[in-house]
């Protein structure tokens, strides 16, 4: 299975990594956060939620993101819960 290394303090929105004939996800994109100083090893596709919330259970700040929100908002603020989050 494909990897990807979400760096130390980034943000990725992986909404190219999501096979939606197949994760029948009830969002449009996932945007993903890792707070920690560690890079951390994401597993990629995504499939369906199970695989979210396995990439949620590695520590990494997810945000579920619906057809009525900006993009561009929310990487900024996930960009912020990043950077306030304790390591």
């Amino acid at each position: 299975m494909p990897k990807y290394i979400l760096f130390p303090k980034h943000v990725m929105n992986l909404g190219g990594y999501i096979i939606e004939n197949q994760a029948n996800l009830g969002y449009r994109d996932v945007i993903v956060g890792n707070p920690t100083k560690e890079s951390i090893k994401l597993y990629v596709p995504i499939y369906g939620e199970e695989d979210v919330i396995a990439i949620e259970k590695l520590g990494v700040l997810i945000h579920r993101f619906y057809e009525d929100e900006n993009l561009v908002e929310e990487i900024q603020e996930m960009k912020r819960r990043v950077e306030e989050k304790p390591i």
